[in-house]
């Protein structure tokens, strides 16, 4: 459903996928990475790590606790409390390439033995030297691992109880180039395959489908092989678990230029205060450079063409519209994404716009502008229209402008349009208006722009705020209750009582939050999973087992039918 309903294309993907990328930030930390390594696997601080994932878990599972963790793990190498591994020490695993992989243990001498014997049980080979134990497959891996050891260490030194993967994305493509090229030309046909089995199946909407597929993960690739290092660390604090992804772009490439352009938009306290409301999705966001980005997707989109076998001639007037858009910006905006059986899907905004009648003669032009893109997904077997009426109506003296998005859902398989007509994506209708400077818009413009133009309205600041530092890119809050009471109602029977049931649960669980920070050519991401929610997700996952346990005694209790004696002659 999630390719179906991408009806902007390419560029709007690349937008997204690098919106975050745009704000000058708070120094960001650099990623601990082994130069002669692809991969690596660090826990710099073993106990404290077990110690606090150990107090999130107990949340969802009393029993659960760090001491628990370490005697499961302990349990494996005749060490129940792991005693060997002295506090604020810890391991490392790191891949040269796929076949020399090895890892270091900071463990006592006097506990190795016991270490190396459960090792050798596992068909691992075992050194001890210098306070370290050298764990690997082989021969030839363990004198890899005996030469670069001191320098695996060092993704030791942070001494910090998280876990950090850290890897060289840009190496790992050039180096396994032949095989991903590989890949990517097999994948449409195998998958192609699967989906022409489906009932019901239409070969041009299969195209589309697989078309949209090969640019995403061309998107990834390109995005991929431009990061010259990168590190995600997995920190289960303050009984919570938060997970932040650093990239540093390779020098020279695309995506060093966007990481380097200078800031010109600043956030806007007023729409970014809240105003919109709650939702299942709340985000804020600045744009710090529009220009900048829309450059950069320009080319990531253009260096894509010729393996979708799109010409430049189809691929422009999109290109050329996404380009005005991003001008008409100034930079900082809001969204909020909810559902309702009724309305469907509820998507409202608030963008600071650069030049009002600019915004608004771009917006007259839009059925022209997205007719060539509109005719190549059609060909595509994904017949979309769009259809803008200016000056719809007028609301608190406020024009109103409207913007049809038709989807023709009678190629898809059941299954597949199902979901759409229910979310309304279908038939879905933007209203928008400019306020000020600013663009409300949404398929409820009411709610919008009373909020927009009511001081007293109140606001509902994102929770993101206030867990991560100021000066971030973007902040988002998802509210999990909610998209759980979305998933039920799109969910039929049994499985979608359950999840409405643990829907109501989650309602006033915190929600997941986000944030993004860019700082001297680095961007970092996170993602915080609070304990509040793991707690009540735990809550919900012990009723349903009840509910399971009660089930099944209820059926074993029900007495077989009796059997009836032979009618008599």
């Amino acid at each position: 459903m999630k390719t179906r309903c991408s009806h902007i294309g390419l560029a709007l993907a690349a937008t997204l996928a690098t919106a975050r990328l745009l704000c000058a930030e708070p120094a960001i930390e650099n990623p601990a990475v082994m130069p002669e390594a692809m991969v690596s696997i660090a826990l710099p601080d073993l106990h404290g790590f077990l110690d606090n994932v150990g107090v999130v878990a107990a949340k969802a599972s009393p029993m659960m606790n760090g001491m628990m963790l370490k005697s499961m793990i302990g349990m494996q190498v005749a060490d129940p409390v792991l005693a060997g591994i002295a506090p604020g020490k810890g391991l490392a695993i790191v891949a040269m390439d796929t076949t020399n992989i090895f890892a270091v243990i900071e463990v006592a001498e006097a506990q190795a033995g016991n270490y190396a014997k459960a090792a050798a049980n596992k068909g691992l080979q075992a050194r001890y030297e210098n306070g370290l134990l050298l764990l690997a497959t082989g021969t030839n891996q363990l004198s890899q691992a005996a030469q670069h050891a001191a320098k695996a260490q060092l993704l030791l030194a942070r001494r910090s109880p998280t876990l950090r993967i850290a890897s060289r994305p840009a190496a790992i493509v050039e180096r396994n180039h032949a095989a991903i090229q590989g890949l990517l030309q097999m994948m449409p046909a195998m998958m192609g395959a699967g989906m022409a089995e489906a009932p019901g199946a239409n070969p041009a909407a299969i195209s589309g489908t697989l078309k949209i597929l090969q640019g995403e993960l061309g998107m990834l690739l390109s995005l991929a092989s431009q990061c010259e290092t990168d590190e995600i660390v997995v920190d289960p604090a303050n009984g919570s678990i938060r997970i932040s992804e650093t990239c540093v772009p390779k020098a020279g490439t695309s995506l060093a230029t966007l990481f380097a352009a200078p800031r010109t938009a600043q956030p806007n306290p007023r729409i970014q205060s809240g105003l919109l409301g709650g939702g299942m999705i709340a985000f804020d966001f600045t744009l710090g450079n529009p220009e900048a980005l829309a450059a950069f997707v320009d080319r990531e989109v253009r260096r894509l063409l010729p393996d979708l076998q799109i010409t430049e001639e189809q691929a422009a007037p999109a290109l050329a519209s996404m380009a005005k858009w991003m001008k008409s910006y100034r930079g900082a905006g809001c969204e909020t994404v909810d559902f309702d059986a009724e309305q469907g899907l509820a998507i409202n905004y608030l963008f600071e716009v650069a030049n009002e009648a600019a915004f608004l003669e771009m917006l007259k032009s839009m059925e022209n502008d997205m007719a060539p893109m509109l005719d190549m997904y059609r060909g595509m077997g994904l017949p979309m229209s769009i259809s803008v009426k200016m000056d719809a109506r007028e609301y608190k003296g406020v024009k109103v402008h409207q913007m049809a998005i038709d989807m023709a859902t009678t190629n898809l398989p059941p299954e597949e349009a199902q979901p759409i007509e229910a979310l309304k994506l279908d038939h879905l209708v933007y209203e928008m208006a400019v306020v000020d400077g600013v663009m409300a818009g949404g398929t409820r413009i009411e709610a919008v722009i009373d909020r927009l133009t009511d001081s007293s309205a109140a606001p509902a600041p994102i929770k993101a705020r206030s867990v991560y530092p100021e000066g971030g890119f973007y902040y988002m809050d998802y509210d999990v209750g909610r998209y759980l009471a979305l998933a039920a109602s799109l969910v039929p029977g049994e499985e979608g009582q359950s999840l409405k049931q643990v829907s109501a649960l989650l309602q006033s669980a915190d929600p997941i939050t986000s944030a993004g920070f860019k700082a001297d050519g680095r961007a970092m991401w996170s993602v915080n999973i609070p304990g509040d929610l793991v707690a009540q997700i735990g809550q919900a996952a012990m009723m349903i087992q009840m509910q399971q346990m009660q089930k099944q005694q209820l059926q074993q209790a029900v007495p077989p039918p009796a059997l009836s004696a032979p009618a008599a002659r």
